[in-house]
Formats: structure tokens, sequence, C-alpha cells
């Protein structure tokens, strides 16, 4: 279990089907993405995607967030989360193929409290809009809209992260006069994961994996749980102490003894660093509705 979350989550396994929808879409009208090489902070949208290896129209959801990242350019970040039976492995005495374990403690974390596998893959989160009103689940035909709809919302936070071999710093900028609470969330990533996956009939042995959630590293307040209100020009630090090696070793062991999806087999492995990114997003504590969300490349 990782080590890096003191979370309570409910042991349910989910037996689901993958949902047949339609093909993705793109809806492109009257888009004006904004220029993200400008010192000023905008609006960045995180979309969550669950998802499986063996789930045969996940490719179709991969597809939509490239198309959508095509126009919004960094604007819109990805997570992958593999969970559910569809991302088991098989047993290595039994096959030759689907033998990796993506899951990871933090994503079946994520996926028992936000209830997605259980209405069937691939199935989406932008920026937890909706929860807890059960209006969170977006299936990828949706996501196209929902972020341009997300994006032409107020940046409220501003968030800035630097990183070496053993620390991350994150600065978070108060940009308006705020009430409420807030929380900070920050994970790892990785891309360019050459590895098994389902793709309709198909089963593609050498599928590139993008956006891979790898380990959650912190949640928590943003501030402390007492500051119910925020100051426009409020800097927030945040320093996070990381071994990579260790992390590693957190995600195989917890592959040996998942019992939230079912066990696995210990190959979850093999990071690399040089493809990994940290993901760090400020939300609001009693709605988990994301304000904003900054990625940027490990060891930066």
């Amino acid at each position: 279990m990782n080590k890096y979350f003191i979370l309570i989550f409910g042991m349910l396994l989910y037996f689901t089907s993958c949902d047949i929808v339609e093909t993705p879409y793109m809806n492109n009208e009257n888009v004006n993405p904004i220029d993200t090489n400008s010192n000023s902070y905008v609006k960045k949208v995180l979309i969550e995607d669950f998802t499986g290896h063996k789930c045969p129209n996940c490719p179709q959801a991969a597809n939509e967030i490239k198309a959508i990242q095509d126009i919004y350019g960094d604007q819109v970040i990805a997570i992958a989360i593999h969970t559910s039976s569809f991302a088991r492995p098989n047993n290595p005495n039994q096959a030759t193929a689907y033998l990796y374990d993506f899951r990871t403690y933090f994503g079946d974390w994520l996926d028992d409290l936000f209830e997605i596998s259980a209405v069937g893959l691939p199935m989406g989160m932008i920026n937890k809009i909706g929860y807890p009103n059960n209006n969170h689940k977006f299936i990828y035909s949706e996501w196209a809209n929902t972020v341009t709809n997300e994006l032409n919302k107020e940046v409220d936070f501003g968030i800035m992260i630097n990183s070496n071999s053993n620390t991350i710093n994150i600065t978070t900028e108060v940009l308006n006069n705020l009430s409420g609470q807030y929380g900070l969330m920050v994970c790892l990533t990785e891309s360019g994961i050459i590895n098994w996956q389902k793709n309709g009939t198909e089963d593609i042995e050498d599928y590139e994996h993008n956006h891979v959630l790898r380990s959650g590293l912190f949640q928590g307040a943003l501030y402390n749980n007492n500051l119910s209100s925020y100051q426009s020009g409020l800097l927030i630090e945040k320093s996070i102490n990381y071994n990579l090696t260790s992390l590693e070793q957190d995600n195989i062991d917890y592959s040996y003894n998942n019992n939230q999806t079912g066990p696995g087999y210990g190959n979850a492995g093999n990071w690399n660093a040089e493809n990994m990114h940290i993901v760090a997003y400020v939300y609001d504590i009693n709605t988990w509705e994301i304000m904003q969300v900054e990625e940027s490349p490990l060891n930066n």
C-alpha cells in the first residue's frame, strides 16, 4: 500500500463491461485556445480517464483526449487511471499477453470513492464537476464540450511546479479573494509506455499508453484546516520529498497484495523517470471540484 497516503477505502470488486458508445467527436466551433506561454495564469482542465488494458473501447477515449489536446494544447491535462477487472493482469504461468499491472493504490481508491468503473469503461471525470450529485461521470463523447465549458470559468489559482530528483516544490498563488476550504493533490504520471492493449477485437502488443497514473504523492489542505478565506496575492508553498525507487517498489508490492480489484503478480515496475510528469491540482474540499491544475516534467 502506498505509504504516502493515509486513506480509507472500501474493498469493492467491480465486474463490469465496457460501454459501447459512438465514435468520439470534437466540436471545434468558436474555439479560441489561449497562449499558455504568456506570463499570466490561464485556466487549465483535468480529464481523469478511467481505463484498462483489456477494455476494447478504451483506446477511443485515449484518442478523444488527444483530439481535445490538439485543440487546447497544455490547457488540458490528462491522467489515465487503470482500474477494475479490465486492468487486472493475466497470470504469467498461463498467458503471454496482458501481464503488466498498471493499477495503483491511489487509482483504485479514486475509483472506489467516485464509483466510476461501476457504470462501465471507458468513463471519465472532468475537473470532478458534478460530484457529489452523481453527475460527475462522463462518457468520452461528452468530454470535449465539458472541457470547453470548464475553460470558460474564471482562474482563481495559479500553480507553479519545480522539482529535482528528490524534492517537489509547489507554489500556489491565490488570484482572487475567495471563501471556502481548498485542498491540494499531487501525483505522478508516465507516458510512452509500450505494452498490450485490447482495441475492439484486436490485441495490440505495442500500444503506447500515455498519462498513466503511477503514484499519489500528497493529499491534504492547501494551507491549513482552519483557513476558510483566501486573499488575492497569497502565495502558498508546499515542499514534498519523494524517493522514486521506493514509490516504484510500493507499486510492485501493491500489485501482489491488491485486495481492491484482485491480486496481480508484481509486474508493475520499470518506471522511466524521463517520461514522468508531476500533476498538481487545487480542489474544493467539500465538493472535490478542481479549481486549477498544472503539469510539469519530473526533475524539471
